[in-house]
């Protein structure tokens, strides 16, 4: 009777112990979260963006904000960036079967930032290349659509380093394995490729 009183009370205070722990790591990436929130409007505010809503980021009806069973689209900042018209937000993609924003063994959640540019340019979807990649076009990415502003050196500079979507009307950019942290260079870093993409 004392030793099940014993695995009991061993049970209750290890379950405790997971609960408390879960609920301290919630706390700290919410914590993280808002404040790199406050950081992406303050950053936004400087560049002359205003905060706009996900139904901007909907209306473009891009690939990327329709992938997975579920998006969640948030930090939207619209403005100009070197005279031509730009979108930035987060969007997070929740793929499989699993609770609230959170991954299990059926699925997970992955969280990453676009870049967008309104500008007319060739309709195109490139991506980094994987083992699932369909008319890749070097050993770095595949390609779907129009290749024609495509030249070796606007290839070597492109390498995996973004997903990119043109829609004929709208250029989008997902920096590939990160969020934006730094508004203006994420920017640039974007533009610098887009302007080859579709010059003015």
């Amino acid at each position: 009777m004392i030793k099940m009183d014993f695995r009991l009370i061993f049970t209750i205070g290890f379950a405790s112990f997971v609960v408390i722990v879960i609920g301290l790591a919630l706390i700290v990436t919410y914590s993280q979260e808002k404040k790199r929130s406050q950081s992406l409007v303050d950053q936004a505010k400087v560049l002359g963006f205003r905060p706009d809503t996900k139904n901007l980021v909907e209306s473009l009806h891009l690939k990327e904000t329709r992938i997975g069973n579920r998006q969640k689209i948030y930090n939207v900042f619209a403005g100009t960036f070197c005279g031509v018209p730009a979108i930035t937000f987060d969007i997070d993609i929740s793929i499989g079967n699993l609770g609230p924003a959170k991954g299990t063994s059926h699925g997970n959640t992955f969280k990453s930032s676009c870049i967008v540019f309104k500008q007319n340019a060739p309709v195109f979807l490139l991506q980094p290349k994987s083992l699932l990649s369909r008319n890749a076009y070097n050993d770095d990415f595949s390609l779907d659509g129009d290749a024609s502003f495509l030249t070796d050196t606007l290839a070597q500079k492109i390498q995996k380093k973004y997903k990119i979507e043109s829609t004929g009307t709208h250029v989008s950019f997902v920096p590939s394995g990160k969020r934006i942290q730094n508004i203006n260079e994420a920017l640039e870093n974007a533009y610098s490729v887009f302007k080859q993409i579709s010059p003015r």
